[in-house]
């Protein structure tokens, strides 16, 4: 059975930390593994060194960095196991996540990534976002995948390095389109994850930021209108768009709890 280690950058999320470890010992209770989880805090003045202090089934480190995507690099160049991934804080993983990527591995030797749907979550709403089937062109016209249901063999970083640190919201579709082309994808039609929607999240607050890095980062890969276009409306309209969609979403979910 393959080993699986699981790197969380945390910052100020303890409001959402331990929701998130809990989720990661019952992925893999119910896989029955272990699992190496690394949580890499940049120093947090929450309640979250005194979580993670509590915690027994994680390892931790607490102290400056350079951001999320230097906490997350930090953590993969420490992880020993053979599948890895990463979780955000304030993420979740499904009790069946660990179970099912395994499986799908076992079953495709040959696979390099793992990834299946996932849940936006929002205000105890839970939404379905169906990834779909993978190819390079689709990954080009843009990031159909959730991050936290994705999941990669070890030697997919030791063959095409870790993510890019100087990407604060995109480094997750710039190495998607980095490996594309030297790696099997596997699929798998279940929800495998969660990702909190708050008015704290960064792709939150700083929308037309994370759009136009987008936008520069899409440059590199030859790929120029739809991320311009997309940058453009952002700046614009988009950002209100998803303000009010967001407090749409925020009064559906309050009007559904009992």
């Amino acid at each position: 059975m393959p080993t699986v280690s699981i790197v969380t950058p945390s910052l100020n999320q303890g409001a959402f930390l331990k929701e998130c470890l809990d989720s990661v010992q019952a992925a893999a209770t119910a896989a029955g593994i272990p699992v190496e989880h690394l949580i890499m805090d940049g120093g947090s003045t929450d309640q979250t060194l005194q979580i993670l202090g509590s915690q027994s089934g994680a390892r931790w480190t607490s102290g400056k960095d350079d951001g999320q995507t230097d906490a997350i690099n930090k953590g993969l160049q420490q992880v020993s196991g053979d599948i890895v991934s990463y979780l955000c804080a304030d993420d979740l993983l499904e009790p069946e996540a660990l179970r099912v990527a395994l499986r799908a591995f076992e079953d495709d030797p040959a696979a390099d990534v793992v990834y299946g749907d996932a849940y936006f979550l929002e205000s105890g709403w839970k939404r379905k976002k169906v990834a779909g089937a993978f190819s390079r062109d689709r990954l080009k016209r843009g990031n159909f995948l959730l991050q936290p249901a994705v999941f990669l063999r070890r030697s997919v970083f030791e063959k095409f390095g870790i993510f890019d640190a100087s990407l604060k919201f995109c480094m997750d579709h710039e190495f998607w389109l980095r490996i594309s082309g030297g790696t099997k994808w596997k699929y798998v039609a279940v929800p495998l994850a969660c990702s909190r929607l708050h008015s704290d999240a960064k792709t939150w607050t700083r929308l037309p930021e994370a759009w136009d890095e987008a936008r520069m980062m899409q440059a590199r890969y030859g790929i120029y209108w739809r991320p311009l276009r997309d940058a453009l409306w952002m700046r614009t309209a988009g950002c209100h768009y998803y303000r009010i969609k967001r407090l749409l979403f925020a009064r559906i979910a309050k009007s559904r709890k009992p």
